[in-house]
Formats: structure tokens, C-alpha cells, sequence
């Protein structure tokens, strides 16, 4: 198999970021959800309650480092980057968790959206998503797991407990 050409890559590109554009215009606001612990600036209690699941099934808790990626610390830290963006790109990270939340419901037809399905089912619908080969799944991949490479990945109890030396003098 050949890699993609320059104009695939572009191609599938603006097909994620039209996907992403319409998750948030879309289905954006559908559902009831859990308000969150914490007044967030940038996230809403749907949000929230999407990256709560996806983070504890990125990072679950019980694991070898400190809490999990679905933790209150996390959705905070993931919270304070999110606000930081400027308007426009807050917007198209925003709508990445969408895509998985109604993913569910708009891969399988009659589904329920994710964050309403069991935990094993949850497990499942993305294991899926995690081991598909199209480009545009491998990109939102690389953007969700960004979330947690900015904020759980970036926390000084999980620096330390993955032995990295904090950087620029930071103390625990």
C-alpha cells in the first residue's frame, strides 16, 4: 500500500474538520448531563461528562500512575487549556468529544450515544475507534488523545510517578 498523496491528505483534512464543524453546530447542544464539579470556563457539563468516559478509558483509574484521565484534576486541567485557545480553535476541539459522543448513534444506526451506553459497550465502541484504519478516525484519535497530553500527562503527581524530572524548577 502507497501513502496518501498530498491531495488525500488535504481531502480528508477538510472532511474532519467539516465533521467537526458540524458536531458542534449539529448535535452539539443535544441530551442531559451531570453538572460538573468545578466551574469551568471553557467546557459544559455535556462535555465534561464525554471526557470523563473517554479519559477513563485512555487512563482508567486503578493503574500504575495517580487518578485517572477522567479525574476532576484532569477535566480542570483540560479545562484551563481549552479556555487559553483562542475562539476558533476552542471551537473545533470542543467538537471533538461530540464526534464520539453521537458516533455511536450515527456508525450504528438505532444506537444510543456513548456516554448513555454500559461501560462494557463503552469499552467496546471505542476499542473500535482506537483500532480503525481511516485516516479521519486516526486523526480525531490524535486530537482526543491531545486532551490528555496537556493535562494528565502534564501533572506533577503523574511526573513524578512516572519518574520524568519536572521541568523549569517546578516543585511538587
Amino acid at each position: 500500500m502507497h501513502p496518501p498523496s498530498r491531495r488525500q491528505v488535504l481531502l480528508f483534512g477538510a472532511a474532519t474538520t467539516a465533521a467537526l464543524v458540524a458536531a458542534w453546530h449539529g448535535v452539539g447542544h443535544l441530551g442531559a448531563y451531570p453538572p460538573l464539579a468545578f466551574a469551568p470556563r471553557a467546557l459544559g457539563d455535556k462535555t465534561g461528562a464525554i471526557l470523563r468516559v473517554l479519559g477513563d478509558w485512555l487512563l482508567p483509574p486503578g493503574g500504575p500512575l495517580p487518578g485517572s484521565g477522567g479525574d476532576l484534576v484532569t477535566l480542570q486541567a483540560i479545562d484551563a487549556f481549552l479556555a487559553d485557545l483562542p475562539e476558533h480553535h476552542r471551537m473545533l476541539m470542543l467538537a471533538v468529544p461530540l464526534l464520539f459522543e453521537h458516533g455511536t448513534a450515527l456508525d450504528r444506526l438505532g444506537q444510543d450515544r456513548l456516554t448513555a451506553l454500559p461501560a462494557a459497550e463503552q469499552q467496546r465502541v471505542l476499542d473500535e475507534w482506537f483500532e480503525a484504519s481511516d485516516v479521519v478516525r486516526c486523526q480525531l484519535m490524535t486530537a482526543l488523545r491531545m486532551f490528555w497530553n496537556t493535562s494528565y500527562l502534564e501533572r506533577t503527581d503523574v511526573q513524578l510517578a512516572m519518574g520524568i524530572p519536572l521541568l523549569c524548577g517546578r516543585t511538587a
